[in-house]
Parts: C-alpha cells; structure tokens; sequence
C-alpha cells in the first residue's frame, strides 16, 4: 500500500494500518479524517477495552492512538498489550503527564489533536521523539 509524502518528516515508514480506541465517537471520526488526509492507511475503531483487544487479536496493527479514559475503564491494559507486542502507540488524551500510568511509559499527545502533532507522531521511529505537543506518560 503506497504512502502519500509525509512532507519532510522523519525517515520511519508510515503505518499501514492504525488502531483508534477513543469513546467519543465523534473524536474518533475526526482522527479518522485526518489520518486518511496524511496516509494511504487502513483505520479500525474500537470504544470499549474488549473491542480494542478484539481487534488487536484479530488483525495486524502498526499503529495505535489511545484514549486513556474510556468511560469507567482505562485503556492501561491495551497499552501494556500493545509495548509487549512491539506495536508503536500513543496516548491522545485530556490529561496530563501526571496520570497514574501504572508504570507504563509512552508519549501523550494532548486533545485537542492537531494535523502536525498526528504526522509527527506517526511519521517518528519512536513516538516520543514526535512534537512538542506530546508529553510522557510514566
């Protein structure tokens, strides 16, 4: 599947198929949009812990943006799936860097999301080596 120009960004290929777990559907829609306007990408959405680790188990993700909060369940224990199966992600959340990570170390893209944090953080070998915009999470 080609790439579209990431336009100067960082060597690392783009992903190819991008994983959304984010509760507010209209969030997700929006993200949606502005991946498909940056990469030739296949995007799958989930809202719910079990859905994500549904699709994480069914399909071969590169990618994966995460809320923390999904409602009355946090999206920690996608994230420790996601580092032991060497899937790149982010965090795409309100809070900050002070969340109860639970010893979970990854960056933190902070809503509202913008086009140039999105690219940056797909376009990185490493996510934490993305925009300013993004924190640490742990």
């Amino acid at each position: 599947m080609a790439n579209k120009s990431t336009g100067g960004a960082m060597n690392a290929k783009m992903p190819e198929k991008i994983l959304i777990v984010e509760d507010e559907h209209m969030l997700a829609f929006m993200l949606e949009d502005m991946l498909q306007s940056l990469c030739s990408c296949d995007v799958s959405h989930a809202s719910t812990l079990a859905d994500a680790r549904g699709l994480v188990e069914s399909q071969a993700f590169d990618f994966a943006f995460l809320d923390i909060n999904l409602g009355k369940e946090d999206s920690l224990p996608l994230a420790k799936e996601l580092h032991e199966r060497n899937i790149r992600f982010v965090f795409a959340s309100g809070y900050d860097s002070k969340y109860d990570s639970k010893s979970i170390t990854a960056p933190l893209l902070r809503k509202p999301l913008g086009i140039d944090e999105i690219r940056s953080a797909l376009s990185q070998d490493r996510p934490d080596d993305a925009a300013e915009r993004i924190g640490r999470i742990g």
